[in-house]
């Protein structure tokens, strides 16, 4: 978030509408054509004479802004909505105290060190409950898992799952932490996966890392970094040339460049953004829908989300709905898993977008 925009929340909530509308470049007019008020009605509401004080309201201003709602309200809203009310300040501190200590990790209590196997079998189920979106549990859950998975590393340094599965149980950490819009410690996370993913020896696993870092990026407003990110990490795993790598390796190369494309979309690089996507989708039509490598769920259906997202980031008028509704139709995007991010355009005929966490 750029100084300008951190200003933006110490203004009242019409000069904030005014702002997001400007931004958008949208006149009065059109910005009250979108969300179906008269134009008299955003006049009042950008002056503050008339209040924003339903829910309902302040929703239709937020997709039609094509902000997130709590853009709209002040960043103290924000915070104790997204910790306090959603997780429970205590869960979010013994994340935190797990995520940043360093040196010899203590048992956690009443608790010997798992083994491997036992902690393959805990990540394993971390993973199912987080493609059902069962976020509450894992946050529960999440001090412990960490705590054994640093435990089974430190007592096996040279056993090369033990890395696997401590990076994997940091990208979980960092998903779930993105979902709660806890994104300094989604980061944290984040960046450990990346960093245990190193000693892993597995570069798919490092790209599938570096693609979680990539979305932490998108959501702290980082979008070149992300881009660049997505860029380097999947030229590593699948050169210039022709696609003949394996699946697995499509997968996370396909991945690592729609980060990259939302990452350029953010920056207005139409071209950039195209290229990008035209790549994604050659992989994808090679792998096809319904494969899970990597836990990346990438396929020509995610492809075309991404288009859909970045078609309405870098000009919102030229969606088209009849593609749009044959989209969510398929039978492919009705079998996605609920934790992938959507886009919130694919469930209201607003004309807005956001990517949902």
């Amino acid at each position: 978030m750029t100084a300008r925009e951190s200003s933006v929340h110490e203004l009242p909530i019409g000069r904030r509408v005014a702002y997001w509308r400007g931004r958008r470049s949208m006149s009065q007019q059109q910005f009250a054509d979108a969300i179906g008020k008269s134009k008299s009605w955003v006049d009042k509401v950008e002056r503050g004479v008339r209040r924003l004080d339903k829910l309902s309201s302040l929703q239709a201003v937020a997709d039609g802004l094509r902000v997130d709602l709590r853009l709209l309200l002040s960043k103290e809203t924000k915070r104790e909505a997204s910790s306090d009310e959603l997780l429970g300040r205590a869960n979010i501190d013994e994340v935190r105290a797990v995520l940043v200590r360093w040196g010899p990790v203590q048992l956690w209590p009443d608790h010997s060190v798992p083994t491997l196997g036992d902690l393959a079998k805990a990540v394993d189920h971390a993973w199912l409950a987080c493609q059902h979106a069962k976020y509450l549990d894992l946050i529960r859950s999440l001090p412990k898992l960490l705590c054994g998975a640093q435990q089974v590393r430190t007592a096996d340094p040279a056993a090369p799952e033990a890395v696997q599965r401590l990076a994997e149980a940091y990208q979980i950490a960092s998903i779930v932490l993105s979902k709660a819009d806890i994104n300094d410690l989604a980061w944290v996370a984040a960046d450990r996966a990346l960093a245990a993913s190193q000693n892993a020896d597995d570069q798919l696993l490092v790209g599938a890392c570096a693609a979680q870092l990539g979305r932490v990026l998108l959501a702290q407003g980082q979008a070149r970094l992300a881009m660049e990110i997505g860029i380097a990490l999947a030229h590593r795993i699948v050169p210039s040339g022709p696609l003949d790598a394996p699946a697995d390796a499509l997968s996370v190369y396909g991945t690592l460049l729609l980060v990259a494309a939302r990452g350029a979309a953010g920056l207005g690089h139409a071209d950039s953004v195209a290229d990008l996507l035209d790549r994604a989708g050659r992989a994808a039509a090679i792998i096809g829908d319904g494969q899970d490598h990597y836990r990346t769920v990438f396929g020509p259906v995610t492809v075309a989300l991404a288009r859909v997202v970045a078609t309405i980031e870098l000009d919102p008028g030229v969606l088209d709905l009849v593609v749009h509704q044959r989209l969510v139709n398929a039978t492919a995007f009705r079998r996605l898993p609920p934790s992938i991010g959507l886009p919130t355009c694919l469930t209201r005929r607003t004309g807005s977008c956001r990517w949902a966490t």
